[in-house]
């Protein structure tokens, strides 16, 4: 049987814009909208579930109003996907290690009741990999077709999902998700605070929003060869610490929090690889004093978020 008649899957799913349910179709092998006559492709067992429409106000930005362009941001992020391979592994240890305890953090945050996981942004789906053990039902969603499906074909346990999809946009039923994962994600987006509260209405009361991204980052410019103009290095749009990414937060909320971790002295002296044999609890002791007594040089931010 198609993943994509998966019951449980599909009674999450709606339509992008107009929220309505979604049928599939097994002679077309589609997903139906019946209401608005809509139909949206399903690729290798991951719908499609991307308009092609784009509203004004997500195609500027800052930058891109100084440039006098647009940030025609779905066909950006097919276009990266296409050229950078999200599922390398970097060859820098140091850069290894701190990506190995940025996944920790993150894995610690998720609620061990959570039942369907988001992952917003998969990249190269190292979370549905980490998770591929622990019975939960895990959605790799990416605005790209490249990367859920790929992510799909490396963890093809019965339990994990691919989502092709735009978070403005988001096909996915209110209320309906325990934990969503936003890693490195939020800096890359127009409207920061408009992704945080699409992201919150799709949980569920008493659900979890994790979210992390560089701390404090001075993004770098470099003059594009192409349009000569100055592009934002690795697509960064924003920089946040704890009270700019506070004023994101979407109304109604339980509850947040904000942490710093892995600091840059310790992954920079290799420090952090002297400490890989610690588990996540004594060594976030160690990075918390390198925090404190280095004024909070830190590479990630930690946003969570509780409805």
């Amino acid at each position: 049987m198609s993943k994509i008649m998966d019951s449980n899957f599909l009674s999450l799913l709606v339509h992008p814009i107009y929220k309505t349910r979604l049928q599939y179709d097994q002679a077309s092998a589609q997903l139906i909208d019946n209401t608005h006559n809509d139909h949206f492709a399903i690729k290798e067992n991951v719908p499609l579930l991307l308009t092609s429409a784009e509203e004004v106000s997500l195609t500027q930005t800052e930058q891109h109003n100084e440039a006098g362009s647009k940030f025609r941001y779905k066909e950006h992020y097919q276009h990266d996907a296409e050229t950078y391979d999200y599922f390398k592994k970097t060859e820098n240890p140091i850069e290894s290690e701190e990506h190995n305890r940025l996944h920790q953090y993150i894995l610690s945050e998720i609620p061990a009741g959570a039942s369907w996981i988001l992952d917003t942004g998969c990249g190269g789906g190292w979370l549905a990999d980490a998770l591929k053990d622990k019975k939960k039902n895990v959605i790799s969603m990416d605005i790209s077709d490249i990367n859920p499906i790929k992510a799909v074909k490396n963890n093809p346990y019965p339990t994990h999902y691919g989502l092709v999809a735009d978070v403005y946009e988001l096909p996915i039923k209110d209320n309906s998700i325990d934990c969503i994962v936003a890693s490195e994600i939020i800096e890359h987006v127009s409207d920061p605070k408009r992704f945080l509260t699409a992201l919150f209405t799709a949980i569920k009361p008493g659900g979890k929003i994790v979210v992390t991204t560089p701390y404090n980052e001075r993004i770098l410019e470099s003059l594009c060869i192409h349009c000569n103009q100055l592009t934002p290095h690795n697509a960064h749009l924003h920089s946040f610490t704890e009270a700019s990414i506070q004023k994101c937060l979407p109304p109604g909320i339980k509850s947040y929090r904000t942490a710093v971790f892995n600091n840059k002295i310790l992954v920079r002296l290799g420090l952090q690889r002297l400490f890989s044999f610690l588990p996540l609890g004594l060594y976030r002791g160690i990075d918390n004093i390198g925090n404190a007594l280095t004024n909070k040089r830190a590479y990630r931010l930690l946003l969570v978020i509780e409805k």
